[in-house]
């Protein structure tokens, strides 16, 4: 039976050694952990069960499939409550075990990704207020570090939704002017007729319903940081006053003829191209290179899907306060389902989607996946029948493979397709990787250099 099933397995790819007793696999273990034992119920010396109990006593999380014959399937039930993933009935075909095989490497699989989820949530990594721990968040990270208590002009950029607010809050969290006001300037939010007077402040008489003077934004950001938000937005006329102000530090309000002197810090942003935008006169060329003085480019939510699970908590805590619910859990299968969400709208689409969620289920302790809109499910589950725990569960499937995919060609491009330091990593045997990077259509030979 042992030449049998090591052969058979062997023949179906997976890395076997066969020992001859329950003794010998305890001591196998011991000195190098496997992925999943398989050991016959009845044998001399440590039976079955009491193989089990050591190798659980060694490590909690040991797998062991049980082999019985039909009249020992009582003892592998008791093997199973006694933490046996699974048996199976001799006489059997190869195909079989491999099959209660692979149903326990997958989930040691998804157990391996649930804590790994449950470790990025549980680390609020993050700077300044800003979350993340992705590589492209950690060198947005050291850029701001490097900046701590500089003046330097700041340019930000990136898509709409991805955080260049809070990234120039964290820019004046960390300045010298950190206790001097922070005011932002939302250039496509005021209506051009009035982005000059918002801007630059006006005095009396200036136009039509000007009765007493008003400090523009540049004054009263007077000792701090000016957040100018879509700076293309900017009409050329204030796009060159600003750049005045930039030149000389003071401003000269509508109406007036006596420049107010301003000390203040400017970083700006934009969602658009500025050099397209410099191209097609759209943005000044001198202001443009007087603003560009330090570029941050923040990334777009789907290309730092590892942030999403520490973003969801983040929001889930900030839900429950604004909503007055008890804040909630996120499901592993539907933290799965949101990591691999396009979000196009970014890291603001993913809070308010996380926000609709807790109020629309506001009673639950934990959200799951069919708690999600339908669109983020997908199709998948659209022909699974009218029962919503079989749509749940082919949507969950998908998610798991996808989810999977993306990790395993991220692992293999991190270590230029070294399977055995990818294994390594992953905390997985190297047969078990190759198993998976071939179920998964991934080769490690695309990602070598």
């Amino acid at each position: 039976m042992r030449h049998f099933v090591a052969k058979g397995l062997r023949r179906l790819g997976f890395e076997v050694e066969a020992v001859a007793s329950g003794t010998d696999a305890v001591a196998r273990y011991e000195a190098r952990p496997f992925d999943l034992c398989v050991s016959d119920v009845r044998m001399p010396g440590l039976d079955g069960v009491q193989t089990l109990e050591k190798l659980r006593g060694l490590d909690p999380d040991a797998l062991v499939v049980l082999m019985t014959a039909y009249g020992s399937i009582q003892s592998a039930v008791d093997a199973i409550r006694r933490g046996a993933f699974d048996y199976v009935t001799k006489p059997f075909e190869i195909d079989e075990l491999a099959v209660a095989i692979e149903r326990a490497l997958e989930h040691r699989a998804l157990r391996t990704e649930n804590r790994a989820l449950k470790q990025l949530v549980d680390a609020r990594d993050g700077y300044a207020g800003l979350v993340g721990q992705s590589p492209a968040m950690r060198s947005v990270f050291a850029t701001i570090e490097r900046l701590r208590g500089s003046e330097a002009t700041v340019l930000i950029g990136g898509e709409s939704g991805t955080g260049k607010e809070m990234v120039a809050r964290a820019l004046h969290a960390t300045s010298a002017r950190a206790g001097g006001p922070f005011v932002v300037l939302q250039c496509a939010a005021i209506p051009e007729t009035l982005l000059e007077s918002e801007l630059f402040g006006h005095e009396p008489g200036a136009f039509t319903g000007a009765v007493k003077r008003k400090r523009g934004l540049i004054e009263k950001a007077h000792g701090g940081t000016l957040f100018v938000d879509e700076l293309a937005d900017l009409s050329l006329l204030a796009q060159s006053k600003l750049e005045r102000v930039l030149e000389t530090r003071e401003v000269v309000p509508l109406g007036g003829s006596t420049p107010v002197h301003v000390d203040l810090r400017i970083v700006a942003a934009s969602n658009r191209d500025l050099e397209a935008a410099v191209r097609d006169g759209s943005l000044r060329r001198e202001l443009y290179f007087r603003l560009d003085v330090v570029r941050i480019q923040l990334p777009p939510l789907r290309e730092r899907r590892e942030d999403v699970p520490l973003l969801v908590d983040r929001f889930l805590g900030a839900a429950a306060e604004r909503l007055g619910v008890k804040k909630k859990r996120i499901g592993f299968d539907a933290m799965v389902v949101l990591s691999r969400q396009p979000w196009a709208g970014n890291v603001r689409e993913l809070a308010n989607a996380v926000e609709r969620l807790c109020a629309l289920r506001p009673e639950a302790d934990e959200l799951g996946v069919l708690d999600l809109p339908e669109e983020m499910r997908g199709p998948i589950g659209a022909t699974a029948g009218s029962d919503p725990r079989a749509v749940g569960q082919l949507d969950y499937e998908a998610a798991i493979r996808g989810f999977e995919q993306g990790y395993f060609a991220q692992l293999l491009k991190q270590t230029g397709g070294n399977m055995t330091e990818a294994a390594a990593l992953a905390g997985i045997s190297r047969g078990h990787l190759h198993r998976k990077t071939r179920q998964l259509g991934l080769q490690g030979e695309q990602f070598r250099g």
